[in-house]
């Protein structure tokens, strides 16, 4: 990708989907490590700019080291700050953001998902090397439509995040609506 943020959405559309499963955090993290790879022989100018860290062996080995090296600042922060990541450890939707098998697999597959993304576009991207210089995902879209894509699977991430938080909350009303309900009827009885 040209610019790291598109890949993203794909993170958003997955992380509505396997909320408990997978932190989107490890995933964003996965994703700035193995641009840094580009940004490098870019400012050196040296080609290719997509070497080990854009290969899948080189993809996962970034997105498991970036999935380690977000749940060691995790852990720094929960010394640092204990009150402010307890809180946020207790809440159910940030919990999958900072447990080591939802970060686990947003690394893992923020590393999969990023070699397979911009092989689509760029040419000298070889996802299967040292095995082969194949390249089975170059043009399967044109770059347009791959931003619109990512584009669009952060829009219906977001939008499946949002309802899943809309559903939940709901239902904790009703939920909470009954135990009213429940124990009303019991201190009448």
């Amino acid at each position: 990708m040209p610019f790291t943020p598109f890949h993203f959405g794909p993170g958003l559309l997955i992380k509505s989907v396997a909320r408990p499963v997978f932190s989107w955090s490890a995933f964003v993290v996965a994703q700035v490590f193995i641009d840094c790879e580009t940004l490098y022989y870019l400012l050196h100018h040296q080609y290719p700019v997509h070497r080990f860290f854009h290969t899948l062996l080189g993809a996962t080995t970034a997105g498991l080291v970036a999935a380690g090296s977000w749940l060691l600042i995790v852990r720094f922060f929960t010394v640092v700050l204990s009150d402010v990541m307890e809180s946020m450890r207790s809440s159910a939707a940030l919990r999958s953001e900072f447990s080591p098998i939802p970060v686990i697999m947003g690394g893992f597959i923020g590393g999969i998902s990023h070699s397979c993304l911009d092989g689509i576009m760029h040419r000298d991207l070889r996802p299967f090397m040292p095995f082969s210089d194949w390249n089975p995902f170059l043009g399967l879209v044109g770059v347009g439509m791959l931003h619109l894509a990512c584009v669009a699977a952060a829009v219906f991430g977001v939008v499946g995040i949002t309802l899943w938080k809309t559903h939940k909350s709901h239902k904790d009303f009703l939920l909470s609506r009954e135990d009213k309900r429940t124990n009303c009827s019991g201190r009448e009885a």
